[in-house]
């Protein structure tokens, strides 16, 4: 797996800076060499080097102030300072750590001893800048990383990657089980990067890949397939048979929630110009919130940012001007059925009610069909229940998609969701509650 190129300056006098200059660059690092304070500070405006090596005895200045100068100007994460003092007083020498170096060396110094010194920083610094959980590089490596592909003539892709629905998996079984998911998703990356790859871990379940275009979707898929294949090892048996996960809300509402899955968004260096390594964090991840709305594991190639706008434009104008939400209340309380149906028209909803099991699904069967139906569970035992109406919808391929909110004081919560319906919600209810769920589930579907 790729890491970021090392950049280093190197600050001395001319004979002495292309002299050390020459050795770094041996490790593998790029190294900018200087020969006064002037031409660092030009350099640091826009360069963020990893590490600086700096002669003490400089011909216009100190180069212990020129470290508290640097420990004072330069925003985090600022580079290690290596001063190079020729003194052989340990004294001297100590006391230039309380100007700010991060290391004082003899100067001369042999240079291979200059080398490994530099090489052991370096590994300590990639270290200080892993994530904690994967040792995977984190966030100030993947901007490294951005900047340069930025800057480079070659092709390149990136892939914005995370889990769904891992709040509610971390809910269920605590968070340390979901720590053990990200680690695995992790591994599932680093497996599949090659040698000109790089992976990096942003936060949480949040990770980034960068990959050859022609490779990208490929390893997307790959990517899928995996975790898919391992995901079942992180669930008790009985959940999985089950094939979702129950989360609980406030007032006891509750709600099916599908097992863990990956969305990927990919975006590639041929669609437009990223103007920096945020915009192409964001982009990334505009597209990852649209793999999102499947609820397998999917990936998704961003359209460029234009079209993109375009889109999100054209589908507010569509759910704002065009569509009205129709719910149908199916509830036998007549006092009840009038409450909700005056409440949700004055939302703005399209409403109509009845008490009949029957007729409700008479009714859902009408084009065009209600968006949701709010259904209380305990109907007349002359006629199909409440229950049994929520099983005959679900497993209607065409009325399946009809959100269906259960509405019930059945003691057993997990009744609702097992017949099918998307959201459980215990009588009494809230009517807040009511109203910001419905307004969820419809928003959710109009995206």
């Amino acid at each position: 797996m790729m890491l970021p190129t090392p950049q280093l300056m190197v600050i001395h006098q001319p004979r002495q800076a292309a002299e050390y200059s020459s050795i770094l660059e041996k490790t593998g690092a790029r190294v900018h060499a200087v020969t006064n304070f002037e031409e660092a500070n030009e350099l640091l405006s826009f360069i963020h080097p990893d590490l600086i090596i700096l002669s003490a005895n400089m011909p216009e200045g100190d180069g212990r102030l020129y470290c508290q100068q640097i420990r004072a100007t330069v925003q985090h994460p600022r580079p290690v300072l290596v001063l190079l003092h020729p003194s052989t007083d340990v004294n001297e020498r100590i006391n230039a750590f309380r100007y700010g170096a991060d290391d004082v060396l003899q100067d001369p110094i042999d240079k291979n001893e200059l080398a490994i010194r530099v090489l052991a920083h370096l590994r300590r610094r990639q270290e200080e800048f892993s994530h904690p959980l994967t040792l995977m590089p984190g966030p100030n490596l993947i901007r490294r990383m951005l900047e340069q592909l930025l800057v480079s003539d070659k092709a390149w892709s990136a892939m914005s990657i995370d889990l769904n629905k891992i709040r509610v998996y971390n809910e269920t079984y605590g968070d340390l089980a979901g720590d053990q998911l990200i680690k695995a998703l992790g591994a599932i990356l680093v497996d599949i990067a090659d040698d000109t790859d790089f992976v990096g871990h942003i936060e949480a379940d949040d990770f980034l890949m960068t990959t050859k275009p022609e490779e990208a979707e490929l390893k997307a898929e790959r990517i899928c397939q995996q975790f898919d294949k391992i995901s079942t090892r992180f669930y008790p048996k009985g959940d999985i048979e089950r094939g979702y996960l129950i989360s609980t809300g406030r007032g006891g509402i509750r709600r099916r929630v599908p097992l863990i899955s990956v969305a990927i968004g990919i975006i590639h260096s041929a669609q437009r110009r990223f103007q920096s390594f945020v915009d192409v964090l964001t982009s990334a991840r505009d597209a990852r919130y649209m793999a999102k709305q499947r609820l397998d594991s999917a990936w998704i190639v961003g359209k460029p940012q234009d079209d993109a706008r375009a889109s999100k434009r054209s589908l507010d104008i569509n759910a704002t001007e065009e569509h009205i939400s129709r719910i149908l209340v199916v509830e036998p309380d007549g006092a009840m059925a009038c409450l909700l149906q005056e409440t949700l028209a004055l939302e703005g909803y399209i409403v109509e009610v009845t008490s009949s099991a029957d007729d409700a699904l008479a009714m859902a069967k009408y084009e065009p069909h209600p968006d949701l139906i709010l259904l209380e569970s305990n109907l007349s035992e002359r006629q199909m229940d409440g229950w049994t109406l929520c099983q005959v919808l679900k497993s209607d391929e065409e009325l399946s998609k009809i959100w269906v909110v259960m509405a019930t004081s059945h003691p057993d919560q997990s009744k609702a969701l097992e017949a099918g319906a998307d959201l459980y919600l215990p009588k009494p209810f809230d009517m807040p509650n009511l109203l910001s769920e419905v307004s969820l589930l419809l928003r959710s579907r109009l995206a």
